[in-house]
């Protein structure tokens, strides 16, 4: 609960590349520092905001939609086509529209406590200590709403790549009339998305995620005191993953010997509600965790009584999909409310006062002992 309070009454807002994340990575480099746990940081580029790339989908497949209207259907189905695809590749973690904007320069902390024997196995253990900015879509009258939302969404982007291309083939006037309505989805999310960079504030992020960083401190101090008889520890707390898990997608990039056969265990929302392994996720495609982890928080969630389930995740990405999508074995443990909702979600009730002490500690008692049976 200290880490929690120094992360997000003492530090505040965390916003990716600003002030309040270059001293949350100080404050967690100094943790690491005072438990004798050897660590670095490592810079990368990156957007700064999740608006900006998703703006500029959005609007590549309007203007691909209004160059229908103006019966130019190639262009229409190059650009309503590449907007479909970017928007999927892109929510699955793969840097598309991202590449082309600007960037800032956000940071990795990593820490490692080495095998008291031989290492013949390697657990990393990852939290993002960013936080996101609020937005009328995560306010307490929307947020409920915000799956559907994002459906419709998805189904417009593909509907009208797929509505022009039929046109082109049939000509049939309807289908452009159609088209023309599909772009008032992604219109009114733009509209919203820019809402959010004017009147959006950083919160607090006392669940989101200082909740996570604390459980990950809070392995770092018990087995940098009691490290593991075969099993290397990797510590990964990363940034700007409210853009779009880009201090993950680094890593991975960065660390493919590393993360190959490696168990990824990453702790995210665990201050409020009721604590959950996640057996799969993911916004458009779901991924599923690897079969192992699962199986081993199966028997420790039956074995040790705790009050922990499992539970599918599609509300919105985590730092675990950057490895599931590409192939690699993680598992997120998070905590939801009796709706299944992250509590005070990406809102200004994101505070301190709001996070619990028993679903954090429950968070951290499951993935101490999933690491425990790992080794």
């Amino acid at each position: 609960m200290d880490h929690i309070y120094n992360l997000s009454v003492k530090i505040g807002g965390r916003g990716t590349a600003t002030e309040g994340e270059y001293k949350a990575r100080d404050y967690i480099q100094e943790s690491f520092d005072r438990l004798g746990i050897k660590n670095t940081t490592e810079p990368f580029k990156t957007i700064t905001s999740f608006s900006y790339p998703y703006i500029l989908i959005y609007l590549v497949s309007i203007i691909g939609a209004a160059f229908l209207l103006f019966h130019r259907p190639v262009v229409s189905i190059i650009l309503t086509g590449s907007g479909a695809v970017t928007f999927f590749l892109e929510n699955s973690s793969f840097e598309i529209a991202s590449l082309m904007l600007p960037k800032g320069t956000s940071y990795n902390v990593i820490g490692h406590i080495p095998a008291s024997g031989k290492a013949v196995r390697r657990v990393i253990v990852t939290a993002h200590y960013d936080s996101s900015r609020s937005s009328i879509m995560f306010s307490p009258r929307f947020v409920k709403g915000f799956r559907n939302t994002f459906i419709g969404v998805v189904i417009s982007m593909f509907l009208m790549f797929i509505l022009t291309a039929l046109y082109w083939i049939t000509h049939v006037v309807w289908l452009k009339v159609l088209v023309g309505v599909l772009t008032l989805d992604p219109l009114v999310t733009v509209v919203l998305l820019i809402h959010r960079e004017i009147r959006g504030q950083y919160t607090h992020g006392a669940n989101d995620n200082a909740s996570g960083v604390a459980v990950l401190l809070g392995i770092a101090e018990r087995f940098s005191a009691s490290p593991l008889a075969n099993t290397d520890i990797f510590l990964v707390a990363t940034g700007a993953e409210e853009v779009g898990m880009a201090g993950m997608v680094s890593f991975v990039r960065e660390h493919k010997d590393l993360v190959r056969d490696a168990y990824i265990i990453n702790i995210d929302n665990c201050g409020a509600g009721k604590v959950s392994y996640i057996i799969e996720e993911g916004m458009i495609k779901q991924y599923a965790a690897d079969h192992t982890m699962v199986a081993i928080a199966d028997k420790v969630a039956k074995g040790s009584s705790m009050n922990v389930t499992p539970r599918i995740y599609t509300m919105m990405s985590t730092d675990a999909l950057v490895p599931l999508s590409r192939g690699y074995r993680a598992m997120s443990i998070m905590a939801f409310d009796d709706e299944g909702m992250l509590p005070n979600w990406h809102w200004e009730t994101d505070v301190f006062e709001n996070v619990r002490p028993v679903p954090v500690n429950l968070a951290y008692e499951f993935a101490t002992k999933m690491i425990a049976s790992i080794d």
